[in-house]
């Protein structure tokens, strides 16, 4: 019995390890996983005949101690013989109420397969799950030191076939590239800056242009990935200056080129843009003092100051936004609004930023949220306000020691450039202006006067700039930097090791061992409390019993047995009705027939033990030797010498 508990928890466990050996194991082989499956559930089986054993021993013993304390009727006590093969005796009341114990165990044995076979296997499914793994790999970045050290007439070959690509064009001093005093200098964005901030600026989504392939390139594979990474690039800072029709305190201090009585609701501007103040002149010198066609050669000695870059352009943004407020009857501006406008201006200072990118891969969307820290203007200069309060362009900017040269530090004016060709395609999308007829007398309509705003993600309903346009702005700028790793074949485009925490969903085993050991402890734990019990019962018996062929033989040895089954020893069905309802008891009989030798010089008569009725048998005491195999032989060996 104990052999048996110990091997059905040895095979439960060898059940264990073989799932947890195929958890999240990735078997493709159709074959193999059959194998698996079959290798479990004949574990499973083992364990069930190993339980069951266990249980089929205990009920075998207890049996016996049934038919010693009640009288049952021969029906029962057939049933309660094969109580493990035949289930009627659950309807027997009889054995039910005589033998609760046989019965209960029997219903043990009829469960343990259910639990066993049948439910233990279901801890082992096939399906999808998460693998999670966290590791350094290379990601696309945006580094702009790339283009500090850039020379064109030195291409730079790309992984993928050709040359990378710079975000700018260059002019230069002399077809010569050994002439003394040469030195090259800006002359306009690139056309594969123009074309990556053009689809960013019509794709009307609220993120950054990404590469069809940029979830495996970014996460290593089909995985989905989260990583965060830091660059520096350009960004817009916005802050707002005035707000309200009455607001115009900081304007004229600041050297704003309008106020906010040119916006609706005063004014006819529901959207107005100065971006060009101070910019970078193109081209730098007149015609006739260059070549002939590109390049920018200059007819004689360059200027001091070809190329430098004076001052970068402030953006100069006013826009009106309804606020939704019903104007009332007796305002004045009743005669041609219906809801009233709100005119605010912002003033946008081209920075160097530290960006800090969250990325979250998942397919097929993904999620990018940037936070920027400005570090300082790209160049730092300011305009003379005239007494109109409006940048006087006829002084040059200062201060002139912050002026960026191409003949000064090569690697910053390069920077700088790349820097000013991004602030330059983006100013391209805010230029312009939009009026906004009044709804009164009607029909109220938007007149664009702008190649670009009205396209982009800036405008909402009825061509109308976004109310919260400053943050708009600022996000705008950043996702037309981040697009550039949309573009791979562009110099600023870089890889660097991060760490990557990345997961996908593989078709695998799934092994979960709560299922499992949900269905094995309460067997475990049952059988043992069974196990328990048959040992109490053996050491109470004194002895250990069977149900074999030969202990029915021994225990049957009754005349009065024969006596009542006269015409029924064929064993045969249907049996004789009145012989199934007679009541039969198992003890030791009245009449003593056997005797054994004792001490040498005596005879004692012993008990036989056998069934019979209830009247002739009396209950079996714990270390009487009733027959036993060995007195017996010891017995025979007298009354041969006595012959």
């Amino acid at each position: 019995m104990v052999f048996s508990l110990l091997m059905g928890v040895v095979f439960a466990l060898c059940q264990h390890f073989l799932y947890r050996w195929l958890h999240h194991q990735n078997v493709k082989d159709e074959d193999k996983k059959f194998r698996y499956v079959l290798y479990g559930r004949a574990l499973a089986y083992c364990a069930k005949v190993a339980f069951g054993g266990c249980a089929v021993l205990v009920l075998r013993q207890r049996i016996w101690r049934a038919f010693r304390d009640r009288a049952l009727s021969v029906l029962s006590i057939d049933q309660l013989f094969g109580a493990t093969e035949d289930p009627t005796i659950f309807g027997n009341w009889e054995a039910i109420s005589s033998a609760p114990f046989v019965v209960a165990i029997a219903m043990v044995v009829w469960l343990i397969p259910i639990a066993t076979i049948i439910f233990s296997p279901g801890a082992l499914t096939f399906g999808n799950y998460e693998d999670r793994q966290s590791l350094e790999l290379m990601v696309p970045t945006v580094n702009f030191t790339a283009e500090t050290n850039k020379n064109w007439r030195k291409p730079v070959g790309f992984v993928g076939g050709g040359n990378k690509r710079s975000v700018m064009y260059y002019n230069t001093t002399s077809r010569d590239p050994t002439a003394p005093g040469l030195f090259d200098y800006y002359d306009q964005p690139s056309a594969e800056l123009k074309r990556t901030a053009l689809l960013l600026a019509y794709n009307g989504m609220n993120h950054p242009n990404i590469r069809q392939d940029g979830r495996q390139g970014a996460c290593g594979g089909s995985f989905n990935c989260t990583y965060e990474q830091t660059f520096v690039a350009p960004g817009y800072q916005c802050t707002e200056i005035a707000k309200g029709v009455n607001d115009m305190g900081r304007l004229k201090d600041l050297g704003a080129p309008f106020n906010t009585s040119e916006l609706v609701p005063t004014g006819r501007y529901v959207y107005k843009a100065e971006v060009d103040f101070g910019a970078y002149a193109r081209p730098q010198l007149p015609e006739d003092q260059v070549e002939k066609g590109p390049g920018g050669y200059p007819l004689d000695t360059p200027p001091e100051d070809l190329g430098v870059f004076k001052s970068e352009p402030v953006l100069w943004i006013g826009h009106s936004y309804n606020t939704s407020e019903t104007i009332k009857a007796d305002d004045p501006l009743a005669s041609n609004w219906t809801h009233r406008y709100e005119p605010r201006i912002i003033r946008c200072v081209h920075m160097e930023t530290e960006y800090k990118v969250m990325w979250d891969w998942k397919e097929p969307f993904f999620h990018s949220m940037a936070t920027r820290k400005y570090l300082h203007p790209i160049i730092d200069t300011n305009h003379t306000i005239g007494e109109d309060g409006k940048p006087d362009l006829t002084v040059p900017p200062g201060p002139k020691e912050n002026y960026i040269s191409p003949r000064g530090d090569v690697s910053l004016y390069k920077k700088t450039a790349a820097y000013y060709a991004l602030g330059e395609m983006f100013r391209t999308f805010l230029r312009g202006r939009v009026e906004m007829e009044p709804p009164l007398p009607g029909p109220g309509y938007a007149v664009v006067q702008s190649d670009h705003f009205t396209n982009t993600r800036l405008v909402g309903k009825s061509s109308e700039p976004k109310r919260n346009l400053s943050e708009e702005i600022e996000s705008f700028y950043a996702d037309m930097v981040i697009s550039l790793l949309s573009a791979p074949e562009m110099l600023t485009v870089d890889n660097e090791r991060v760490m990557v925490n990345r997961s996908n969903f593989k078709s695998s085993f799934v092994y979960v061992p709560q299922r499992l050991w949900q269905c094995y402890a309460p067997v475990i734990f049952i059988t043992l409390l069974i196990l328990a019990f048959g040992a109490l019962t053996i050491w109470e018996d004194g002895t250990t019993f069977s149900t074999g062929f030969s202990r029915i033989l021994v225990t049957t040895r009754n005349t009065t047995l024969d006596d009542i089954s006269r015409g029924a020893c064929l064993g045969n069905d249907p049996f004789p009705i009145e012989l199934m309802h007679t009541k039969l008891k198992f003890g030791v009989l009245n009449e003593h027939t056997d005797v054994e030798y004792q001490n040498g010089d005596g005879y004692q008569g012993v008990g036989h033990c056998a069934f019979g009725v209830a009247s002739e048998v009396g209950p079996i005491r714990r270390g009487i030797p009733y027959a036993g195999l060995q007195r017996r032989s010891k017995r025979q060996k007298v009354e041969k010498y006595e012959d």
